[in-house]
């Protein structure tokens, strides 16, 4: 337990480390994208969702000493990140497709972590506002996990590693961030209540999660 926590909150996420990091990720996500064997299996899903940037992102922002170094830091691994998995699928995709998915999906998100990524640097803070902060994060990827669990219940076992991951990473993220427990309950609840509340918005507007 003293490890996890020391991983978010004693890295050295030193700019070469976090280029470092991304081109890493976004080499992988880009080959493991190529691979047809793998195409239609839950261990690509695994790759190409977006809960782990979630988990890669944090370690990242826990490991800043302030929230302009923590936004800095995130918006440049998204900004690495996302190109090289791109130019890794040009053979796939083509340049048109490439373009269009980074233009208009991908830029946009990554400009986002720039106040994000200032915002998450609080969920470290051992108390009820980094808590709270924790369990929104927390919430994008149960989101994802539900979503995905529903896919799972009618096409079993694809999307089951990809449930697996996104319980595995909030559990990861609410042990490691916070070191009380009072402060890991309040997350997690936080977590299921926001969730819920989705859920339940969606199912009364008739809207897809």
């Amino acid at each position: 337990m003293k490890k996890l926590s020391a991983a978010f909150g004693a890295l050295p996420m030193t700019w070469p480390v976090v280029c470092a990091f991304a081109a890493i990720i976004g080499i992988y996500v880009g080959i493991i994208n190529q691979i047809p064997t793998l195409y239609d299996t839950s261990f690509r899903d695994i790759a190409v969702t977006y809960e782990w940037w979630v988990l890669f992102a944090v370690l990242i922002v826990s490991n800043c000493k302030s929230a302009r170094e923590a936004g800095m830091k995130c918006l440049v691994f998204f900004l690495i990140s996302q190109p090289i998995i791109y130019l890794v699928e040009l053979p796939t995709l083509g340049w048109d497709k490439a373009l269009y998915y980074y233009l208009r999906i991908w830029l946009p998100i990554s400009l986002l972590t720039l106040p994000g990524g200032a915002v998450a640097f609080f969920a470290k803070k051992q108390n009820v506002l980094g808590a709270v902060i924790l369990g929104i994060g927390n919430t994008i990827v149960a989101l994802m996990g539900v979503s995905y669990f529903l896919k799972l219940c009618s096409a079993f076992p694809r999307h089951l590693l990809t449930v697996i991951s996104c319980a595995s990473i909030i559990v990861v993220l609410i042990l490691g961030m916070q070191k009380r427990w009072k402060t890991r309950i309040l997350s997690a609840v936080t977590t299921v209540l926001l969730t819920a509340g989705v859920i339940i918005w969606a199912v009364l507007n008739e809207r897809v999660i």
